[in-house]
């Protein structure tokens, strides 16, 4: 129980900041690098929904929707760290130019 609070809670969490803050950094995907925070947002969904309640819909024999509001907490976490990236990045850029 509490590997996985701590995954759900502190390590996936913290993993999905710093994967966005890496790709705002390096300016993956330009602009389409922030439709990531919807899927990273997606995917932090599925990881509750695929181990705690997919165990109690089986044990229950029952199926259950799952709970949309996790997809903005998640979405939140990744585009926070997509935005300190991005500014990174151009820091980075406006030194560049000031260099040349």
């Amino acid at each position: 129980m509490g590997y996985s609070l701590m995954f759900l809670w502190i390590i996936l969490p913290v993993t999905t900041f710093v994967v966005s803050i890496v790709i705002g950094k390096n300016d993956f995907w330009e602009k389409g690098k922030w439709a990531f925070t919807l899927f990273f947002g997606v995917m932090y969904m599925l990881a509750e929904y695929g181990t705690f309640k997919m165990a109690n819909n089986i044990a229950f024999d029952k199926l259950n929707a799952p709970d949309r509001g996790m997809i903005v907490g998640g979405a939140i976490i990744s585009a926070i760290g997509m935005l300190i990236g991005s500014l990174f990045n151009k820091k980075r850029n406006k030194q560049k130019k000031q260099d040349l």
